[in-house]
C-alpha cells in the first residue's frame, strides 16, 4: 500500500481516525485532478451544444453555469478543501454534477428540419409540428433513453475515490433511485432488456468500490498494528510530550491584555515538543504591571521543567517583592540550588509604574529590549544588561550594569523577545537578525502592540519561507494607552 506519508503520523491518530486521514489526503489530490478533468468535460459540452444548436438555451446556460462553478472550485482549492471537509465536499459533488449531466440531457433542444426558411413552403399543419421541435423540451423523441448510464458514471466516480462503506451504499440507492423515478417521469414503458444490462454493471463497478475500500482498510490496519507494537515506545514518548506541550502552552498567560493603561501583546512559539521559552505579566498594584520574559539554555524537556519552576517562583516572590533586582537575585539563586547541570537562563523583569511615568528594567544577559517614543516614533535600544541566571552563584551587585530606569509616557511601546526572532534562518542559512527587526519596527513604529506583533510574526516567516523553526520564538509587546 502506497502511503501518502509517513506512518509516524497516523500513529499518532486512534485506527479509524488515522485510516480517515489516509483516505482524505487521498481523495484531497485526486480530487484537484477531477476537477479539471469536469471543467474540460463541461467546456466541450457547451461547445458542442452552441455549435450544434446555433441559438442559446437551457442547456448550454447549465454548462456554462457548471463551468464557473468548478473553475471558482479549482481556484480556492488550497483555501477552502482540507481533509476535514473534503470527503463531504466529493459526496456532494458527485450527486451535483450527477444531475447537472441529467438536466443538460433532459433539456437538450432539438430541431427537425435543417432550414426554417424551408418551412414556409409546407403544410399548416406541417409548420405546426415543424415549429414545435424547435421549443425547448425533455428528450423523449423517438429515441427513448434509460438514464442508467449515469449509474455507471456515478461508479466510476466511487471507483476514483475513497469512501466509507455507508457512504458508497447511499451513493449506490441514489444512482439506482433517480434514474428509476425519470423513467416513470418521462417514459412510457420500461424494456428489461436495455435496463438490466446497465444496472448489473453498474451495480458490479459498486461491489467494486465496496470490496476495495474493505480491503484498504484491512491492510492500513494490518501496517498501522505492525508499525505501532514496533514503535510503542516512541509513540507513547511522543503523546507525553505532546501532552507536556500542552500543559506547558496553558501555563503562558493570555496573549492579548489590558492591565490600567498598560495594553500587552505577546506569543510564544515553541520549536519542540517542550520549548525553552516564557513570558509573563502581573498586576502587583493599581499603578504597577509586571512583566517578565526568559529563554532557558537549549529547549527540550530539561528546559521545560526549569520553566516550570521559574514561573511557579516568580508568582511566589510577587507576593513579597516587587523589586526587579532582588526578584532576579532570588531566582538565581533558585536555579543555582535546583539543578546540578549547566543550565542558565536569559531573562528581563520590568515594572511599568503609570503614576510616575517610569519604567524600572532588570536584564539578566537577556537580548537588548527596544523602545518606541509614543510622541517622536524614535526607536531606542536599552542595552545595559547584567549576566544570565544560574551563571554564577550570585547576581552581579552593580546595578548599574543591570537596572535602568526610563521614561515610559502615553503612547509609548516596549518590545522584548527571544533569539528565536532575530536568529531565524531562511533556505541560505542567513538570519533575520537585529538590523531586519530595526528596520521593521521602524517603518512600522506608528502601530499598536497587537498589529506590531501580528506584522513582525509575518515578516519572519517572509524572511524564513519553508524553511524549519529551529528554536523557540517569543515576542512581548507592551504599550502605555
Amino acid at each position: 500500500m502506497n502511503l501518502l506519508q509517513s506512518f509516524d503520523t497516523y500513529l499518532q491518530h486512534p485506527r479509524e481516525q488515522a485510516f480517515n486521514l489516509f483516505i482524505d489526503e487521498k481523495n484531497l489530490r485526486y480530487f484537484k485532478t477531477t476537477l479539471i478533468i469536469f471543467i474540460i468535460i463541461t467546456a466541450i459540452m457547451a461547445a458542442v451544444n452552441i455549435s450544434s444548436v446555433e441559438y442559446i438555451n437551457i442547456s448550454f446556460i447549465i454548462a456554462i453555469l457548471n463551468l464557473a462553478v468548478l473553475l471558482t472550485l479549482r481556484i480556492i482549492y488550497k483555501k477552502y478543501f482540507t481533509t476535514d471537509n473534503i470527503r463531504r465536499s466529493i459526496f456532494i459533488f458527485v450527486i451535483a454534477q450527477m444531475l447537472i449531466f441529467i438536466s443538460f440531457d433532459i433539456l437538450y433542444p432539438h430541431k427537425e428540419s435543417e432550414n426554417l426558411s424551408e418551412s414556409k413552403n409546407k403544410t399548416e399543419e406541417s409548420i405546426k409540428r415543424d415549429s414545435s421541435n424547435f421549443n425547448i423540451g425533455v428528450t423523449i423523441g423517438e429515441e427513448k433513453d434509460t438514464y442508467f448510464e449515469y449509474l455507471l458514471f456515478m461508479g466510476i466516480l466511487v471507483l476514483i475515490f475513497s469512501f466509507s462503506k455507508s457512504e458508497i451504499i447511499q451513493l449506490f440507492i441514489i444512482s439506482l433511485t433517480l434514474p428509476l423515478i425519470l423513467l416513470i417521469v418521462f417514459q412510457n414503458s420500461v424494456e428489461p432488456g436495455e435496463l438490466i444490462p446497465n444496472i448489473l454493471i453498474g451495480a458490479f463497478l459498486f461491489y467494486i468500490a465496496y470490496s476495495s475500500e474493505r480491503k484498504q482498510q484491512k491492510n492500513f490496519f494490518s501496517q498501522y498494528d505492525f508499525n505501532y507494537k514496533k514503535n510503542y515506545e516512541s509513540i507513547r514518548m511522543k503523546k507525553e510530550l505532546n501532552y507536556a506541550r500542552e500543559i506547558q502552552l496553558s501555563m503562558l498567560p493570555e496573549n492579548d491584555a489590558v492591565i490600567g493603561q498598560i495594553k500587552i501583546s505577546g506569543i510564544s512559539i515553541p520549536a519542540s515538543e517542550v520549548g525553552g521559552d516564557y513570558f509573563d505579566y502581573f498586576k502587583i498594584s493599581e499603578n504597577e504591571t509586571g512583566l517578565f520574559i526568559c529563554d532557558v539554555s537549549g529547549h527540550g524537556v530539561a528546559s521545560g521543567l526549569l520553566l516550570s519552576g521559574l514561573r511557579s517562583g516568580m508568582h511566589v516572590l510577587l507576593e513579597d517583592n516587587s523589586n526587579p533586582k532582588l526578584i532576579m537575585e532570588k531566582l538565581n539563586r533558585m536555579i543555582r540550588k535546583t539543578q546540578n547541570r549547566k543550565m542558565f537562563v536569559t531573562s528581563v523583569f520590568a515594572i511599568i509604574d503609570t503614576e510616575k511615568n517610569k519604567c524600572r528594567l532588570f536584564n539578566a544577559g537577556h537580548l537588548p529590549p527596544y523602545k518606541i517614543s509614543g510622541e517622536s516614533r524614535e526607536i531606542f535600544k536599552i542595552k545595559k544588561h547584567g549576566i544570565a541566571l544560574g551563571a554564577m552563584d550570585a547576581v552581579d551587585n552593580s546595578a548599574e550594569d543591570n537596572e535602568v530606569v526610563i521614561d515610559f509616557k502615553k503612547d509609548d511601546k516596549l518590545i522584548f523577545y527571544t533569539d528565536g526572532v532575530n536568529e531565524a534562518m531562511n533556505g541560505n542559512n542567513t538570519e533575520y537578525g537585529l538590523d531586519n527587526l530595526e528596520y521593521y519596527l521602524n517603518n512600522n513604529s506608528e502601530k499598536d502592540s497587537t498589529a506590531l506583533l501580528n506584522g513582525l510574526l509575518k515578516d519572519i516567516k517572509k524572511f524564513t519561507g519553508d524553511s524549519i523553526q529551529k528554536d523557540d520564538l517569543t515576542i512581548l509587546i507592551i504599550q502605555r494607552i
